[in-house]
């Protein structure tokens, strides 16, 4: 399960719903308000939300927290070799990192700008790229903006590819 967190954000609440949404515990449409209105410790203590990360191997990738993510609140069980579930998590703050008692901390560089221009212009296509000389000039300048922050240049090149100007 991928889960992009984000500043800013009830960190709990968006965790849980998240999981809870990729499990299908209940469809956006009719029974939102069922599942959203709940407590943290009722989602946590959610049978189907328990019977799943109790009784399967999962990874569960939190993308740029910016604090810590209390799993046992959020109703993910304990990592054992038993129970075969991983958390990996990405953040900017290495206080966050040391938080989460991270124990295997990777560092993570920014591209080198020809690096994140290159990928920005293979995903978002030379062809429509070079349809116009102002559309590459703003591109680049975009690029530039991300710092070659690949979370950024993610976000930015997938809204490009799907025609956003």
């Amino acid at each position: 399960m991928w889960i992009t967190v984000s500043h800013g954000a009830n960190t709990l609440k968006k965790v849980q719903d998240e999981i809870a949404k990729k499990l299908h515990l209940y469809d956006e449409r009719r029974n939102k308000n069922e599942w959203t209105n709940k407590s943290e410790s009722d989602k946590a203590a959610e049978k189907r939300y328990t019977q799943f990360l109790n009784g399967k191997r999962f990874v569960l990738m939190l993308d740029d927290i910016w604090e810590k993510v209390d799993l046992e609140t959020v109703g993910v069980p304990e990592q054992t070799r038993e129970n075969g579930c991983k958390v990996a998590f990405t953040t900017r703050s290495r206080e966050v990192s040391l938080r989460m008692e991270d124990r295997e901390p990777m560092e993570v560089k920014c591209l080198e700008p020809e690096e994140a221009w290159e990928s920005f212009e293979k995903k978002v296509g030379v062809d429509n790229l070079a349809r116009d000389s102002r559309i590459m000039e703003l591109a680049r300048k975009v690029a530039e903006k991300c710092s070659g922050l690949p979370l950024a240049l993610i976000v930015i090149m997938g809204a490009c590819s799907r025609g956003v100007d």
